[in-house]
């Protein structure tokens, strides 16, 4: 993972200082100097600066292309979702509040073919960075729960479009959660008809609307498309039941 830090040097010292070990990386001589600091569940966590003419760029190690690929509809990571080890959970919070000084919200249990999942999202104060940690009711199993990350969109229902136009597949949703819908938020027909047709999901709080959907899991990583309102603070945790009850589904036997 990487993270814009106004000093990544500095950030390094103070994690090592921390006791978060820093990583021994081999380089070649044209690549970019990035430190990285494992996390307690082993994620490697770069320090990085863009377009700062005193600090080197991490895009120094990635060459421009002469075209720019068409624009895909999506605007920046709104978060990212990792699953710890489950004697590691309470450890990765105080990782994440001490070594990267961001603020850990309050634990939430979801309903899960397995058992309860539990999650707690750690944020910067501006939310331009969220990471929701989880621990999964399978702690003999590290395969059961994958890794995903949400991608921002301003219309999650164009970018799911072009997603399936350009060959992707989108989980499918079973089609009594819009039933449930309807009778929770006052949606229009065309908007349940639209959504239901896509897979995405929908909630909302006092701030504003959260809408999202899910690709299928290819090994164990998934993506998240989001179209967040400003105002809305959340993940979506009231859909999580149906998200990873067909993420279940679509497992294969064993």
């Amino acid at each position: 993972i990487g993270l814009e830090s106004p000093d990544p040097a500095a950030a390094a010292r103070r994690a090592e200082a921390l006791l978060a070990p820093v990583l021994p990386r081999r380089r070649a001589p044209e690549d970019v100097p990035l430190d990285a600091v494992a996390a307690p569940d082993g994620t490697e966590l770069f320090f990085c600066a863009t377009g700062r003419a005193d600090l080197p760029d991490w895009r120094a190690d990635f060459e421009d292309t002469a075209d720019a690929p068409a624009a895909p509809g999506v605007a920046r990571v709104d978060h990212l979702a990792l699953t710890q080890p489950w004697h590691h959970f309470d450890e990765a919070a105080l990782f994440h509040r001490s070594v990267l000084g961001l603020d850990a919200q309050e634990s939430v249990d979801v309903a899960d073919p397995y058992g309860l999942l539990r999650s707690r999202a750690v944020t910067n104060p501006g939310g331009s960075v969220r990471i929701a940690l989880g621990v999964g009711a399978a702690p003999t199993d590290d395969t059961v729960h994958a890794q995903h990350l949400a991608l921002a969109t301003d219309d999650v229902v164009a970018a799911a479009r072009r997603f399936l136009a350009a060959g992707g597949r989108l989980l499918p949703v079973p089609a009594n959660y819009y039933d449930d819908l309807a009778a929770r938020f006052e949606l229009t027909d065309e908007e349940l008809d639209t959504y239901r047709g896509l897979g995405i999901l929908y909630d909302r709080d006092a701030g504003g609307a959260f809408r999202h959907c899910y690709t299928e899991t290819v090994g164990r990583v998934f993506f998240e498309l989001v179209q967040r309102d400003p105002g809305y603070r959340g993940y979506g945790a009231t859909n999580a039941p149906v998200r990873l009850a067909a993420q279940h589904a679509q497992r294969p036997v064993r």
